[in-house]
């Protein structure tokens, strides 16, 4: 199977995970050519991944004046996919409208989906669908699981990305660093992009205090859906708080950069904690409403209270009030980050 094509829509943590994958393909067929159709917002991110041959950005109505140019350039994408006479396509997570009409529309000889559904429609659409084992609970392995079933290598389950000269060159224009001066700062995210999952800002900065009283200089990262935290936090400090660094900014291709200069990172469940690990640092997860279990570490620790109606995946809008993370230990989080080497 020389041609093979993955549909990821989901978001940047998701999307971190999946990248085994490739790795997996190429070990198996190095003459393959791998494509993946992604987030238009996580293009650059798989475009410097070398072993991804073309990525394909799915056109959202958002980006277009007119409905009307909306379905003719959606139309173009999906006889561009078509017109690719692809061997296998991998339908990753299943979930979707959107997906279910690419893979069914690629023609492709096998079409692989996920069994959890058990409607009519996705025995037309999907060739092979395949049901993970209740053993793999972890995201990457079940990812991995859907290639090696077609006979993939699966040999190297833990997701890395590539970092290149341009990555470093971006960050250490933002940052002003040193080369000399990479694994010294400790990276810290104080939102998630949705209010529900993030810790309290007074907890950020009591954990940042504290970072600094170790003697750890802390860069503080947010991305555009965290503005609301990053601010609030940023306005408990003074103006050059002695070591404390701060950058809003949503250049994902900067912000890998960023990481693989850190020391480590620490951070509510979100997907830059995804690709910090992707790129060989160690992490300290908060967890709240989130999946602890799909989604844990695979290179650092997390912490969460534990309360009873932890995780419930309803931070989007109906949790009233976030206790599973006001009740994470600021205490708990500093010793974490100790066993993790993170802080002396």
């Amino acid at each position: 199977m020389k041609k093979v094509l993955f549909v990821g829509l989901r978001a940047m943590g998701d999307m971190v995970l999946t990248l085994p994958v490739l790795r997996a393909v190429r070990d198996s067929c190095p003459e393959s050519q791998t494509d993946f159709v992604v987030e238009p917002s996580l293009e650059v991110l798989f475009r410097e991944e070398p072993l991804v041959r073309r990525v394909i950005p799915l056109p959202r109505s958002k980006a277009f004046s007119s409905r009307t140019e909306y379905f003719r350039v959606y139309a173009d994408f999906l006889r561009s996919i078509r017109r690719e006479h692809y061997d296998v396509v991998f339908d990753l997570f299943s979930r979707g409208p959107r997906s279910r009409l690419i893979v069914w529309y690629s023609g492709a000889t096998r079409r692989v989906g996920i069994a959890d559904h058990t409607t009519w429609l996705d025995r037309r659409i999907y060739t092979d669908r395949i049901q993970f084992p209740n053993a793999l609970t972890q995201m990457y392995d079940q990812v991995l699981y859907l290639t090696g079933r077609l006979g993939y290598r699966t040999d190297f389950p833990q997701p890395r990305m590539t970092v290149d000269g341009e990555n470093l060159r971006k960050a250490l224009a933002l940052t002003g660093k040193a080369k000399d001066e990479k694994d010294v700062y400790l990276v810290v995210f104080p939102g998630s992009g949705q209010k529900n999952k993030n810790w309290p800002v007074e907890n950020w900065a009591e954990l940042i205090r504290s970072i600094r009283k170790a003697g750890v200089p802390v860069v503080v990262m947010g991305g555009p859906l965290d503005r609301e935290p990053f601010e609030d936090l940023r306005r408990s400090f003074g103006k050059e708080e002695d070591g404390v660094r701060w950058f809003l900014q949503s250049d994902l291709s900067v912000l890998k950069g960023i990481l693989s200069m850190s020391r480590g990172v620490v951070g509510n469940d979100s997907g830059p904690l995804h690709m910090a690990q992707a790129l060989g640092k160690r992490v300290v997860v908060l967890f709240g409403p989130g999946d602890h279990v799909s989604y844990r570490p695979f290179l650092g620790s997390f912490v969460r209270s534990g309360i009873f109606c932890s995780p419930c995946q309803s931070f989007v809008s109906r949790c009233p009030d976030n206790q599973c993370m006001k009740t994470i230990d600021v205490e708990k989080v500093l010793k974490t980050l100790e066993q993790e080497g993170l802080i002396p």
